[in-house]
């Protein structure tokens, strides 16, 4: 979303003598030559915002004036995308559009943010939500659209984009209750988007009539009226202990379930991991079990043991009985140690082995033919290890958005053979992790100042605080969360082409049963 075009010419606006315009001035000079070469599409005019830009951050600027910085050279991105060639958003490889994800996660990222008006928070947060969709992200977009509309309620584009995700959603999901009630939820943000009262911060007639016709189309082929009157979004009960329902408010709050129904917000009807693999169809020649099977209850276990160790750390306010007797030296920069403490670290390491497994179970469904000891989630989507290599040749051309959601996800990761990533934080999160498995990370008492700080780490080690070493420890949790759902509503669409391309044959059912909650009291 861009402002409204002045009526100056583009070959103007390339010479204009940024150099000595105040900083505003500057700003403002290319944002309208990225607006107007984008509407004319002028190539080179775009290539001048880049060298502008450029310039423009070189100065000293306000934290403000950086995050705008960024969003404006997102939208330089678009347009170039825009121009070149044909790309669909169901294209595996797209450069520019990876570039113009990691301009608008620096926007939102930044300490400026929080000073920019609601509209241009709501743009940035919208248009990021967009880009994420377009690649098959619809989780993390349903969120950021989330983040828009606490900040303005009313914000059409976040209404109609959040429709749209939510649309897709539903249509990829295999369990039809799923599917009614986000179909139900997508078109009550169509309604939403389109009502009178709903703030547009530019003219958009052809979204306006987009989003009318997907709210009817919804509407014409469900009876939204029966879904909305049996749904009961507060039921079940959330527990039996009061540990136990704060344990799952605090997961709902942060939509932690494995369960696309907490991608709609808090509310108990979500608080439990219910989402599985879809029905598998193997051949005779297979002997017993579909090994997969294990592999994503080992997965989903894992996971909620991972969750449960955050949630435990972050409520800590008392003395393990654990760490009594245990004697270590006060190294005078405020170090945590304890239990509490150890637990974070585990839930990080955890999350991020589930992502490995991840990649192993990709390579192992698709018959990639990788080296087991090679997967990782980073690297499997290729035939080689290292930048240079090609996607592999099983995806050319192949259509599965949560699939493709899956492989843009994997982009949020730094590798050492894979430096361009889509966040900011990726890198840092790949050194914390690596820090964690093999050297030395000190998490220092949250409440202490980087000036008060002086870590003793020296070369060895890397410090955190606590407080950031939970936040990005809670963000990769919710990496992994996205993962594993996107993977079981990637193998739905695998399981559903295949059954159209297979020919015809004796089919024998196995059902299988839950593993009752009962059973895992035993080791």
């Amino acid at each position: 979303m861009t402002r409204d075009a002045p009526s100056v010419d583009v070959a103007d606006l390339v010479k204009a003598p940024v150099h000595s315009m105040s900083d505003a001035d500057a700003i403002d000079c290319v944002a309208t030559l990225i607006d107007l070469s984008g509407d004319v599409r002028s190539e080179h005019g775009i290539e001048r915002a880049f060298g502008m830009l450029k310039e423009i951050g070189r100065r000293n600027l306000a934290p403000a004036q950086q995050a705008i910085l960024h969003y404006f050279r997102a939208n330089a991105w678009h347009s170039k995308r825009q121009m070149g060639a044909t790309v669909e958003p169901g294209q595996w490889e797209q450069p520019s559009r990876q570039e113009q994800i990691l301009a608008l996660f620096m926007a939102r990222n930044h300490e400026g943010f929080a000073n920019l008006d609601d509209i241009r928070r709501c743009q940035i947060l919208t248009n990021l939500g967009i880009q994420f969709n377009e690649v098959g992200r619809f989780i993390e977009a349903i969120e950021l659209w989330d983040s828009a509309l606490e900040i303005l309620p009313n914000f059409a584009m976040a209404h109609g984009s959040r429709g749209t995700g939510l649309k897709y959603y539903g249509l990829v999901s295999e369990d039809d209750y799923d599917r009614e009630i986000i179909l139900l939820a997508a078109h009550n943000a169509f309604i939403l988007a389109t009502t009178k009262g709903s703030l547009w911060d530019s003219v958009y007639p052809v979204a306006v009539d987009h989003f009318s016709a997907e709210a009817r189309h919804i509407a014409d082929r469900l009876d939204l009226t029966a879904i909305a009157k049996d749904l009961d979004l507060d039921s079940p009960a959330m527990g039996r202990s009061k540990e136990e329902q704060t344990y799952r408010r605090w997961c709902l709050k942060h939509r932690l379930f494995v369960n696309p129904l907490n991608d709609l917000g808090p509310h108990p009807i979500a608080a439990s991991d219910h989402l599985m693999l879809p029905s598998l169809t193997v051949g005779l020649e297979e002997k017993g079990m579909p090994s997969i099977i294990g592999l994503y209850n080992q997965m989903k276990q894992e996971y909620a043991f991972a969750r449960l160790l955050l949630f435990e750390s972050e409520r800590s306010n008392s003395l393990h009985f654990a760490d009594r007797r245990v004697q270590l030296y006060n190294t005078l920069d405020y170090p945590c140690f304890s239990i509490a403490t150890e637990k974070a670290r585990a839930a990080f390491r955890l999350a991020y082995s589930i992502l490995d497994k991840v990649g192993y179970f990709i390579n192992c469904y698709w018959q990639l033919g990788a080296e087991p000891h090679k997967v990782g989630f980073r690297t499997v989507w290729y035939d080689q290890i290292d930048e240079r290599s090609k996607l592999h040749r099983r995806f050319e051309n192949y259509e599965n958005w949560p699939l493709h959601g899956l492989f843009w996800l994997s982009k949020d990761l730094f590798d050492d053979n894979f430096q361009r990533v889509t966040n900011p934080d990726a890198q840092a999160i790949f050194i914390i992790r690596n820090h964690l498995e093999h050297k030395y990370l000190q998490i220092h008492e949250g409440w202490t100042s980087a000036e008060i700080i002086d870590p003793i780490t020296g070369s060895l080690g890397y410090s955190i605080s606590s407080h950031d070493f939970t936040s990005k420890a809670l963000r990769l949790l919710k990496i992994t969360r996205a993962a594993m759902i996107y993977l079981a509503l990637a193998v739905h669409v695998e399981e559903k082409a295949r059954q159209r391309n297979s020919k015809s044959y004796l089919v024998v059912e196995m059902p299988l049963s839950p593993y009752g909650d009962s059973w895992k009291r035993y080791w």
